[in-house]
């Protein structure tokens, strides 16, 4: 088989569905871009339904990738029809730059699409762009030009035109009583006594001039800016806060340094005082050791002479030196009373401001954060 015929096949390949083989008849993408008809991917869905509904997903039958469960609520069996059916996703997912005609794909030919119609979800080349605007039911369906469709393609394929409780039915219809889209079948079961429903393609213009669109994106912007302001203060806030903790942290510093100075100067004054006093209380107390001693000596040379005389000497004698030493004894205790009764003792105390003492006594912490 030449080249041209190999890429020819693999691009009709690439066309057809995996699990039938036939055209991709209505196409529905996967979020890992293989493609299948809807009917095979519910036959699919059906036949793994209990292990689906176990895990809220399932795999693609081609990569085996587990695909989320599209709609919370829904039967395994509608999932399918909730996929995309267009194929602009892969074209932009890839990076090709370049978008297909869904509806010529589906005939087998691959044409660069011009346009996208947001309604029936299919990019289309200007033949069919031509066609579509000329048919009745699809001329009012609004149209995307290619370049706004590669530069949006992420949203416009995630939007979803149709109604949420009957899979597959078109919003065609709004009522101005519930002020709400609806389709065929909403309206025979919630609002056929409702008198004013109005068919969105033929009353389109109404309908935008009672909604009003333009209000809701004014309300909108009025949001995002809300929004915005509201993240804004917070930042705000966070580095207010931040300001806070250095500040505190920085008062707290200050504190401490200017009470380790304080504190650095008393230590210095009592030492030098301290020591000072202990110079002189010790040269004092070291004049009255020699005072001391010579009375000590003065007292020890009188007993030596007493003893003596009791010893040796005549009674006569005996009784003078007792009337001697008697006078004496009494200089002596004058003295002693004098000068040696009591010895002067030095202290050094510490007096503390009483608010920091207070403090000190009772207070477990000197602050608290507010």
């Amino acid at each position: 088989m030449a080249a041209s015929d190999q890429e020819n096949h693999k691009s009709l390949m690439k066309q057809r569905c995996p699990i039938c083989l036939g055209k991709l008849n209505p196409q529905k993408q996967l979020t890992c871009l293989h493609s299948f008809c809807e009917g095979c991917l519910e036959d699919y869905n059906v036949s793994r339904a209990a292990e689906m509904e176990e895990m809220k997903a399932f795999e693609c039958p081609i990569c085996r990738d587990m695909v989320a469960m599209p709609i919370k609520g829904k039967s395994s069996k509608k999932w399918a029809s909730v996929f995309s059916r267009s194929s602009v996703s892969k074209s932009i997912q890839s990076k090709e730059g370049e978008v297909h005609c869904d509806c010529c794909i589906s005939d087998g030919v691959s044409v660069t699409a011009r346009g996208y119609c947001v309604v029936c979800e299919e990019a289309m080349c200007e033949t069919c762009l031509h066609v579509h605007k000329r048919q009745k039911a699809t001329k009012d369906h609004s149209i995307v030009t290619n370049e706004a469709l590669l530069k949006n393609a992420e949203n416009f394929i995630r939007l979803d035109f149709r109604c949420q409780d009957h899979v597959g039915e078109e919003l065609i219809r709004y009522c101005k009583e519930h002020l709400t889209v609806c389709c065929a079948s909403c309206c025979l079961i919630h609002h056929r006594n409702c008198s004013q429903v109005l068919d969105t393609r033929q009353d389109a213009s109404n309908l935008l001039q009672d909604i009003k669109p333009a209000s809701i994106i004014d309300k909108m912007i009025k949001i995002e800016n809300h929004l915005l302001n509201f993240e804004k203060l917070n930042d705000l806030h966070i580095k207010n806060f931040e300001t806070q903790v250095q500040e505190i942290t920085k008062k707290i510093k200050d504190i401490r340094n200017k009470m380790n100075g304080l504190l650095d100067n008393l230590e210095r004054k009592v030492k030098l005082e301290g020591n000072q006093l202990a110079r002189e209380d010790a040269i004092r107390k070291q004049k009255e050791n020699q005072a001391c001693q010579a009375l000590l000596k003065e007292v020890g040379k009188s007993h030596v002479i007493l003893e003596t005389v009791i010893q040796h000497g005549s009674d006569t004698q005996i009784i003078i030196m007792v009337d001697r030493m008697i006078s004496q004894m009494k200089l002596y205790y004058e003295q002693i009373k004098e000068k040696f009764c009591e010895t002067e003792t030095v202290r050094l105390n510490l007096e503390i401001d009483q608010q920091i003492q207070c403090i000190l006594d009772h207070t477990a912490d000197i602050g608290s954060e507010k």
